[in-house]
């Protein structure tokens, strides 16, 4: 081997028998030794490797190549092992009035499962336990799965008497009529608005009483959205939204009213959840508010999020 020559670095990737487990088989040249990262910090010399992850998230697979002269050579791969590609939850109707049966398939050899349910704080190890839930109520769940590897898969959903609800607010910007004297960016501007973050807020001055305050959201593709929720910021409950609509669009001009509330929150950081009676597949989605708590044109919220 010539001193100094830089090694050639490259592998393949196989996937295993589960979702978790993989084979990485070295087709590098030119090199004296290999090491191999993972990504969750385990390491290996081995020349072609097998690796279990022991959780989903994202992983970069990292192979070092080192010639005899101490030249380098790495090749990185992105492993995503995505939870809802592990494991799929849905729910089916017992027929029991509002009473729904989860139902799982997976992937991997599950050995145990852990699962807790927030509206009335019970928990089950049963693989598809049976709930009883109140008509039109959205109930937050979360489970736990332990495969056969000892790989765990942590899922954290919502469920209806109708079905599950899942958040699609995440990474959509909101575009408000009126934003913070700071601008969206501010520590209190619209950007907060969906940030997933009940601790933060978007406050503004609408300066219009009767108030006429908008916030929308477009999507990439036209969504039903069946449920949607709102939380109360910090303080000064007067500056709450107490009266608004939700409105759908195809081509953020004409718009049909989805939703209408008269709401009073009675807590702050109190999140409520609101279903939208018939609701359709729309790209924008428009929360208008008409009227805060305390009549005036200060208004705030800590959060807004939609479910399709």
């Amino acid at each position: 081997m010539e001193e100094g020559k830089r090694p050639f670095v490259d592998y393949e990737v196989i996937k295993g028998d589960d979702p978790f487990s993989f084979e990485f088989k070295n087709n590098s040249a030119n090199y004296k030794t290999l090491e191999w990262r993972f990504g969750d910090d385990s390491l290996s010399l081995e020349e072609s490797p097998s690796h279990v992850y022991l959780r989903t998230g994202t992983f970069e697979v990292n192979l070092k190549g080192i010639a005899e002269g101490g030249a380098t050579a790495r090749k990185l791969t992105v492993i995503k092992i995505n939870p809802d590609s592990v494991v799929k939850i849905t729910t089916q109707k017992t027929g029991v009035e509002n009473q729904v049966k989860f139902m799982v398939e997976s992937k991997a050899t599950l050995v145990s499962s852990d699962w807790s349910f927030d509206d009335d704080k019970t928990t089950s190890t049963e693989l598809e336990p049976v709930k009883d839930y109140k008509a039109g109520s959205f109930n937050k769940f979360a489970v736990k799965f332990v495969t056969n590897k000892g790989s765990v898969i942590e899922i954290s959903k919502f469920a209806t008497t109708e079905g599950l609800a899942e958040d699609i607010t995440t990474g959509l910007t909101p575009k408000v009529s009126k934003d913070n004297n700071g601008g969206p960016n501010n520590n209190e501007g619209s950007l907060k608005l969906t940030d997933n973050n009940i601790n933060t807020k978007w406050l503004t001055s609408d300066n219009l009483v009767p108030m006429n305050l908008t916030a929308t959201l477009e999507l990439a593709s036209a969504q039903t959205v069946k449920i949607y929720s709102m939380t109360s910021a910090n303080d000064a409950q007067e500056r709450d939204p107490q009266k608004w609509q939700i409105l759908g669009s195809n081509d953020n001009l004409n718009w049909e009213v989805l939703d209408t509330r008269d709401v009073l929150f009675t807590a702050r950081f109190q999140t409520q959840y609101f279903v939208i009676a018939n609701p359709k597949p729309y790209s924008f989605y428009r929360w208008l508010i008409t009227k805060n708590r305390g009549d005036n044109g200060l208004f705030q919220i800590a959060e807004w999020r939609i479910y399709r």
